[in-house]
Formats: C-alpha cells, structure tokens, sequence
C-alpha cells in the first residue's frame, strides 16, 4: 500500500471490482483519455481482472480518497529488460476530479516505480484533447515526446494522440530539488 496525504494506492481486490466498473461506466471522462468506450457487462470486467492475475504483467492499484475508491493507476506493458513502462490513470469520480488526487496519485506510483521497481522509462499516452491530464503530466515531470497525428478517433472526429515520457534521471532531478 503505497500512502500519500490525501490518497492511498493499494492492489486492486476482487471486491473492489463492482465499484470500479461503475466509475468506468462515466462515459465523458473515460473519453477523455484514449478516445474509447464502450458498454462491458460486470462478467466480462471480471473475466479480464481474472486474466491479469494470471498473467501477472500488470501493477493495478486502486485509487482511493477519503476511504473511497476513485479511480485506478496502473503500469501496464511493463518491459522489464529495457526498464519501461506505459502509464495510466483514470479518476471517474466527477466529485475527486481537477482537485489534485491525479497528481498526488501519479506522485506515488512514480516513487514506487523508479526507486522500488527500479524502472528507468515511465511512459504514457492520451488524447490532445485532455488538456487537464496534460498539465498535470507536465506538472509532475512527464516531458511530451511525439504526437501521431489524428490517430484517435474521439466524439465523430480524429484527434492527434500525446505520448509523453519520464526517465528515471529527470524523476531524481525533480524530487532532490
């Protein structure tokens, strides 16, 4: 369980599931993100928690904040060889949004992934459309490498796609300051 002030990071558990599906179900924020959603059944969100657990590739945390699970950080895609790893966080929770839980959450995951984890390359992807996801990103070091145009398809139109990125060196810059 990783603890901030504000919000506790902590393995996502089969009970936590019927939460985390509604949350998921707020179609404008989860558009946000990657451009994508569509209606999944309980059973088949159940289904898919059940597949991580096999395979073991994915560091899935719930967000909670005031004893209340508001969303999910994970690193997904892990590649451990080279030391890197694609980064998400969805908070759905339209009361804990814009209020700083992403950032401190965000926060804690990065601490836990380059100084315990040994990572060396955070990584992540968003629409252009997400600005406020974007100023938080950049807020806690991520630095915007590439932007594939048009490559999403979000609410009838195409949208440029950000990938955005830390290296461990830049993480260590900005928390010995």
């Amino acid at each position: 369980m990783l603890k901030g002030e504000r919000v506790t990071l902590r393995a996502v558990e089969r009970d936590d599931l019927k939460r985390l599906h509604e949350l998921e179900r707020n179609v404008e924020l989860v558009l946000l993100g990657d451009g994508q959603w569509q209606p999944i059944p309980l059973a088949a969100f159940e289904k898919e928690f059940e597949k991580d657990l096999e395979r073991g590739e994915k560091a899935d945390f719930v967000i909670e904040a005031d004893g209340v699970v508001v969303g999910r950080i994970a690193l997904v895609h892990s590649n451990r060889r080279s030391g890197s790893a694609e980064f998400g966080i969805g908070i759905y929770d339209p009361e804990y949004v814009g209020k700083g839980y992403g950032r401190e959450a965000i926060s804690l995951l990065l601490d836990w992934a380059f100084q315990i984890q040994n990572y060396r390359r955070i990584w992540l992807k968003t629409s252009s459309e997400n600005e406020r996801a974007i100023r938080c990103y950049k807020a806690v070091g991520f630095v915007e490498e590439g932007r594939p145009r048009q490559q999403l398809y979000s609410n009838g139109r195409y949208v440029d796609s950000v990938l955005m990125g830390m290296l461990r060196s830049e993480w260590e810059v900005r928390r010995d300051r």
